[in-house]
């Protein structure tokens, strides 16, 4: 064994050894007894308002959609639904293919064309969070460590505006290798500041809603969340999730939640139970609407498919 190899197996055997010891002397006794006194009525509030911005991200990426395709509405919705259940039980890309593949086979279009179009909702995506992130810095009062976020995500929106509305002057296609250039072209005709507007309004829409899911997951546990601490919650538990290194980011998402609630006075097992209660909210539902809508079989074929396969 190479000394490399040595020293990688024996972090990662000190990882799960602390990992282990963590999971043992976590008092989970108080998490579930919290979860067992949550509000039924605010966590159905809450499922609504999460299936709610489910419902403004695919009408944002259908909107960039039928700028190229002759997409259906209908159709958007149920592949963005698919991607978000795949999403859950393996890894991001994995359910944009899942997306792709639903779409390229329910409305019978060009598969690179879609590409393009979940390229461009991933970047709205980030678009929409980084004005969200200016708009409701306003009026919230984060904390410190933030400061530094929202600096670099204004200078960021600044280059994103300068590159779509000056970046079509530019030779691009000549530095693009010819079997990506249709892709890349479909890519600029979706492009534009002014076609980008109300895909961006919706996705905007869309991290409201998922703030409102934050927020009231909390409340239903009855813990004193200001709208400073979910939309920290919130800002925070998605940062840490860009590189998905678990299905559903189970674990990433809940040592993300207690790292953003600390400052606002919540205890960390008061967060892992918030976290909890959020993720059966995101995840089981979405999950059973996927099933439902291909049914189990075809579902479970989609995820095998779009693992071997994740792009063509």
């Amino acid at each position: 064994m190479s000394g490399r190899v040595f020293v990688r197996a024996a972090l990662g055997t000190l990882g799960i050894a602390a990992a282990a010891v963590a999971l043992l002397r976590f008092p989970w006794l108080p998490t579930f007894a919290l979860l067992s006194r949550a509000n039924p009525v605010i966590l159905w509030a809450a499922l609504f308002v999460n299936l709610t911005s489910l419902l403004f991200k695919g009408w944002s990426w259908h909107m960039l959609l039928r700028r190229v395709a002759p997409g259906r509405w209908r159709v958007a919705q149920e592949a963005n639904l698919v991607g978000a259940a795949v999403n859950n039980i393996s890894v991001s890309i994995v359910g944009e293919a899942a997306r792709i593949q639903y779409a390229v086979a329910r409305d019978f279009l060009p598969w690179g064309t879609v590409l393009a179009s979940v390229v461009w909702a991933r970047a709205v995506e980030a678009i929409a969070l980084g004005a969200f992130l200016v708009t409701a810095s306003a009026w919230l009062h984060l904390p410190p460590f933030l400061h530094g976020v929202q600096i670099g995500v204004g200078l960021l929106l600044v280059l994103v505006i300068a590159v779509l509305a000056w970046g079509r002057k530019f030779p691009w296609r000549r530095l693009i290798p010819h079997r990506v250039r249709g892709v890349a072209r479909t890519l600029a005709e979706i492009g534009g500041p002014g076609r980008l507007v109300l895909p961006v309004l919706l996705g905007m829409a869309n991290w409201g809603a998922q703030w409102a899911t934050y927020h009231l997951c909390l409340l239903a546990l009855r813990l004193p969340v200001t709208p400073e601490a979910s939309f920290t919650a919130l800002l925070v538990t998605n940062l840490s999730t860009v590189f998905r290194v678990a299905p559903g980011n189970v674990g990433v998402t809940q040592a993300a939640m207690a790292l953003a609630l600390l400052p606002f006075g919540i205890r960390a097992h008061e967060a892992v139970a918030g976290a909890l209660a959020l993720q059966g909210i995101q995840i089981l539902p979405v999950l059973a609407l996927g099933a439902l809508l291909l049914g189990l079989r075809p579902f479970v074929a989609l995820i095998r498919q779009s693992e071997t396969k994740p792009l063509r």
